[in-house]
Parts: C-alpha cells; structure tokens; sequence
C-alpha cells in the first residue's frame, strides 16, 4: 500500500501514489492523522476517502449521507443487496461490508486503470 520510505525517525513513511487512469491522474494520498487512510485524487478533486483500518469511518460529507441511507434501509447488522454505480476508492461498498456482514454487493465502475490501482494499493478484504 502507498510506497514506504524513511520517515527520518525510524519509522517507515507512507509516499503518496500517482498514476494515469481513464478519467485523469489519480493520486491516492496518505491520511497524516489515520495511518491506513487514504484520499482518493483524480485530477488534484478530491473523490472519496477510505480507512482501511476503520471502514465505517466515513470522512467526505457525501460519503456519510449515503452511509446513513444504509443505515436506514434495514435494522443494524442485516446484509443488503447493493449496486454501488461508480466505485471510486470501494469507500462504500467497504463500509457496507464492515456494517452489514454478509451483504452482497456489486460495484459498477467504467475506469478499468482505478479499478486496478485501487485494487493494488488498498486491497479488498
């Protein structure tokens, strides 16, 4: 995940990651304050942000309004068939996954290179 460097205090120092997809450039850039988060660039606009560590972690205002449609489509914990149309950093469809186990759901995203880039650096469970 990210490219690890020297923080200078021993410790490794996660790098921010840029690459050309479909849509634009997308850079995933590290959280300074959640170690495993991540926000999701395309084009220098912010699109969606994860915590690998805390996937109920919703930071962007949009992200925690659909969160809270989830939350209220059925009693807390209950699995839900989800389509999620375009799949940016898996930002929902990890929070789904996190909040209701054994939900089945599918992401629809046209840019096949953000789909591998964010497969590779912020793997699924």
């Amino acid at each position: 995940m990210g490219r690890a460097r020297s923080s200078g205090r021993g410790q490794p120092a996660v790098e921010a990651v840029a690459e050309q997809v479909d849509g634009g450039l997308a850079q995933l850039v590290p959280d300074r304050d959640r170690s495993r988060a991540w926000t999701l660039l395309i084009d220098g606009a912010p699109q969606s942000h994860v915590d690998l560590d805390d996937p109920a972690y919703l930071s962007f205002e949009y992200q925690r309004r659909f969160g809270h449609v989830v939350d209220l489509l059925a009693p807390a914990g209950k699995p839900l068939q989800a389509v999620h149309l375009g799949g940016g950093a898996f930002t929902l469809a990890r929070y789904v996954a996190a909040t209701r186990p054994r939900s089945t759901q599918q992401v629809v995203e046209r840019d096949a290179a953000l789909v591998r880039l964010v497969r590779r650096e912020l793997p699924l469970d």
